[in-house]
């Protein structure tokens, strides 16, 4: 695996690659994620092809814009346009994680030409119902005044702390020690009027539920079995997306590529087989 860094525009972002023959898969974070929440699974999956997990803009090595207003989702998609354009990909596989998965469906909605399957995991479309204004209000000016390491602090304290924990939660305690080593490095490379911005407009979003029926592309909706906060998410992609498959991963919560990624393997892999299949022979094995 390599990890490369492009200009698109007026910022750079660092994304990891394995090369690879055949179509890429492009896998994008959520919301505080890190293109390294999916290092592990692209190793597992080195032999479908290429792949490519960028940073998301305001989230790892992007270029820090401390703007509020270039956080916005028609930025985010014209950045994947841009990164598209400049690795010469013409269209991809796209899977989506969380807020990632909000915006693989804003941008097959705005560009499908450019997707030739989705993946949507563990999102929803619409505001999922466990996050408010206030919240993100609250932690947006923590970090703006105290920084996002600060603020990470706060979040693990009240985590390892909590006293009735979410089933999703409890998923997350398996792998605690790792979990909580990779928030540290994600939340730290933060910038954080990112989060601020980017928190707010995850929960004011405008849903995209009404033009799933535009979604033409084959389409995959994974979500853990105890990720309660978006198991609506997926009940809604899988009533407006025409011929989508879903997959209810067992024991797995918000982060199935780690709590349960024989079974995400699995699936990941049944799709790309299927949707290649479906398509012709081609180059690059599943």
């Amino acid at each position: 695996m390599r990890v490369e860094r492009i200009s698109i525009g007026d910022a750079s972002l660092s994304y990891n690659e394995i090369s690879g023959r055949g179509r890429p898969l492009v896998l994008l974070h959520g919301l505080t994620g890190h293109r390294d929440d999916f290092r592990e699974r692209m190793s597992d999956l080195a032999d479908v092809g290429r792949l490519i997990a960028p940073d998301l803009r305001g989230h790892g090595d992007f270029t820090q814009t401390g703007r509020p207003e270039s956080f916005t989702f028609e930025r985010m998609v014209a950045d994947l346009v841009a990164l598209l354009d400049a690795l010469d990909v013409d269209s991809c596989d796209l899977l989506g994680h969380s807020f990632g998965g909000m915006l693989a469906l804003r941008f097959v909605l705005a560009h499908p030409e450019r997707v030739d399957s989705l993946i949507l995991m563990d999102t929803a479309p619409f505001s999922p119902g466990a996050y408010t204004v206030a919240m993100f209000e609250k932690g947006g000016a923590i970090a703006r005044e105290r920084g996002m390491a600060f603020l990470q602090e706060l979040v693990e304290r009240s985590a390892r702390d909590a006293t009735h924990p979410s089933a999703s939660d409890r998923q997350t305690a398996k792998w605690s020690d790792r979990y909580w080593a990779h928030h540290r490095v994600r939340y730290g490379a933060m910038d954080p009027e990112g989060y601020a911005t980017l928190g707010l407009l995850m929960v004011t979003q405008t849903p995209v539920t009404e033009r799933l029926g535009e979604i033409a592309c084959p389409t995959t909706i994974l979500v853990g079995a105890d990720d309660t906060e978006f198991l609506a998410g997926a009940d809604a992609l899988e009533a407006g997306i025409a011929h989508a498959v879903r997959v209810t991963l067992p024991d797995a919560g918000h982060h199935p590529q780690m709590e349960n990624p024989s079974a995400w393997l699995a699936a990941v892999r049944d799709h790309l087989r299927r949707v290649r299949e479906r398509e012709g022979s081609k180059p690059g094995g599943v």
